[in-house]
């Protein structure tokens, strides 16, 4: 039983870290829709997309933080967690596919939900989270490459995805090889 109450802190302590770290995320994504904006590089239509995504974020991050803060229970954590992990995942894909699919350097971004996942502490949520991100990053490249024909041959993009694909499954492995040792 005592270990049960161990495993419940840790995971409301990691919320909270994680919770602060996408405070900073959502920040750096406004400070970047700012700095596109003032100097013209987007659309008027794409700034507002990306500023809802910055919101829900946000909102996502607000709930998680709040739910921490007054002690609910650590199911409710949980879940809020894998909404926070679904909403990044979902504003990552929105994010790759407005700058230009498979050339899109928001692949990266797909860590964060990885790592996010890791407060789980279960191989089944990490590796569930970064099939998730690999198939939402295969989408997005792809719906950009057909609507977008010309700027790329489909050899580079199979490419191009089945490489990052296989990256965002080694971050998955090797943070699970540091949180298996953790346990």
């Amino acid at each position: 039983m005592l270990k049960d109450k161990t495993n419940k802190n840790s995971v409301r302590m990691a919320a909270k870290r994680i919770v602060h770290v996408h405070f900073l995320f959502v920040a750096a994504l406004m400070a970047q829709i700012l700095v596109y904006d003032a100097f013209k590089l987007l659309e008027l239509q794409t700034v507002m997309i990306r500023w809802i995504l910055a919101m829900a974020v946000l909102l996502a991050s607000i709930g998680l933080w709040y739910a921490v803060r007054t002690g609910v229970a650590e199911t409710t954590i949980r879940r809020l967690l894998g909404v926070l992990i679904a909403t990044d995942i979902l504003v990552i894909g929105v994010s790759v596919y407005l700058q230009r699919g498979m050339a899109s350097k928001a692949v990266l971004l797909f860590a964060i939900p990885i790592l996010t996942a890791a407060a789980y502490k279960t191989k089944a949520a990490l590796f569930a989270t970064t099939t998730v991100a690999a198939v939402t990053y295969f989408t997005a490249a792809i719906l950009y490459f057909g609507l977008n024909f010309n700027e790329g041959y489909k050899i580079e993009l199979y490419g191009e995805t089945a490489f990052s694909i296989v990256v965002l499954f080694l971050v998955g492995s090797l943070t699970w090889a540091l949180i298996r040792n953790r346990k």
